[in-house]
């Protein structure tokens, strides 16, 4: 009985996740925190700060003493953001905007940027590919931004790509790691790990733990597509074995036959091509069920604690790859890095989300990589001494930020031949452990 409603909760979960895939290559906001009141809509008005929520972190130590630069004056330098704030990713487009704000409402207390101040634009795109092209174009021909956050989705991406080129506009993409949103964009920059990143840092790992035969269950969806192009060359080159894999749909309910077939295959490490918490979950459970005692890993979408609800007992032991995830991984507040204890204390006396709690902040992923995407182009502003686009884009690629300064707590490096801001090596392991109160919680385990 306990079994049938497990997969009573995974069918109605995963129905309602179906759309999370495309986010990030797969990864899916967590689940969403309980509001306090309604989600906060688009606005190019600063979120008013409110009193710390009491399950907020400590005040960092090394917190600046309060400004004395001269206030900003003059027409306002304008930043963009496109993403859903409504509908069931909602709550991604709620947290890069509270991300974005908190980063705007900090250089404007240093004075702005060239002495003017900067103002967040933020629209909804309904998930609607069509609407977001509009809001591109809005931004670009009518508000005259000087740089654009998103859209949220690799296929929204692709869909304005053309408009930002030919319009020289930077833009960066803080929740998209689809290859192709980069190429033939050279006013594009990434502020996620990769797909690309990902399959290589998972393949080194589990060459680090002695796995020899390596196989996955994956999606069969476009980003699944590129797990499948991208992870046998990862393997091969960390000097093991590929096995192959195995697809599921998305409305499959029972992968125990494709997870039987890739360990038949002789795998003793087991890929989880997915970064949709609630597909994911099959996996898991599937592999659990047959008593396949193999390494289970997988994307960064595998964070989201909806996973534990999901799969109990069986998530123990299961490793994802991510960016510095401090909070969520119960880092004490002395270890954490100035910047990303900075961001992330600013972004949670904000009102415009709804309030977290201390023990879940699977969201706040979502805030720092917006918050580096804000960080990076402002300083970059400030080297170049104007916002002329060719000279931003040619500071952004001489970007050299290390982790203890920037807002994600990670170390962002980007230059004229790669525009992405992450590298191998910058990465983090987490592995997901049942703590004494019998709840999940997933630690760092490797860097």
């Amino acid at each position: 009985m306990a079994l049938n409603r497990l997969w009573i909760k995974l069918i109605t979960l995963a129905l309602l996740s179906l759309l999370i895939t495309g986010c990030a290559g797969g990864r899916g906001p967590a689940a969403q925190p309980t509001a306090t009141s309604a989600p906060a809509q688009p606005t190019n008005a600063p979120a008013a700060p409110t009193t710390a929520p009491t399950a907020a972190p400590a005040q960092p130590t090394n917190a600046p003493a309060a400004p004395t630069a001269a206030q900003p004056a003059g027409e306002p330098i304008k930043i963009g953001l496109v993403s859903p704030f409504s509908g069931p990713l909602g709550i991604l487009g709620q947290w890069m905007q509270a991300s974005a704000q908190a980063e705007v409402d900090r250089i404007n207390s240093e004075g702005g940027l060239l002495g003017r101040p900067v103002v967040l634009i933020s629209r909804d795109d309904e998930l609607n590919p069509a609407k977001t092209v509009e809001i591109v174009r809005e931004f670009i021909e009518r508000e005259r931004v000087s740089m654009i956050i998103g859209p949220s989705l690799t296929a929204f991406a692709l869909a304005t790509k053309d408009l930002v080129t030919q319009s020289k506009t930077i833009q960066f993409l803080p929740t998209v790691s689809g290859m192709a949103a980069l190429e033939g964009a050279p006013y594009t920059f990434r502020t996620l790990e990769s797909i690309q990143l990902q399959m290589n840092e998972i393949a080194r790992y589990l060459s680090s733990t002695g796995a020899a035969k390596v196989g996955m269950v994956v999606l069969d969806d476009a980003t699944g597509a590129e797990y499948m192009a991208l992870l046998p060359g990862a393997v091969e080159a960390a000097g093991m074995s590929y096995v192959g894999h195995e697809r599921f749909r998305n409305d499959d309910q029972d992968l125990t036959t494709q997870v039987l077939k890739v360990r038949e295959l002789g795998a003793d490490a087991l890929v989880v091509g997915t970064g949709n918490s609630a597909q994911a979950a099959k996996v898991i459970i599937a592999a659990r069920q047959i008593g396949w005692d193999a390494t289970i890993i997988g994307v960064s979408g595998l964070e989201s604690t909806l996973l534990g609800q999901l799969v109990g007992d069986a998530l123990e032991g299961v490793v994802f790859v991510n960016t510095f995830r401090g909070y969520q991984a119960g880092v004490p507040a002395v270890e954490m890095p100035a910047g990303y204890m900075r961001h992330v204390t600013s972004v949670l006396k904000l009102n415009s989300i709804p309030e977290p709690n201390q023990r879940d902040l699977s969201n706040i992923g979502m805030s720092t990589s917006t918050a580096d995407a804000v960080y990076i182009w402002a300083e970059a502003v400030k080297r170049a001494g104007t916002l002329d686009s060719d000279a931003v884009k040619a500071e952004i690629e001489r970007t050299n930020i290390p982790a203890a300064e920037s807002p994600s707590g990670g170390d962002l490096t980007i230059s004229a031949g790669n525009h992405e801001a992450y590298r191998e090596g910058s990465l983090f392991f987490y592995q997901w452990r049942k703590l004494e109160n019998g709840q999940f919680r997933y630690v760092t385990i490797t860097q």
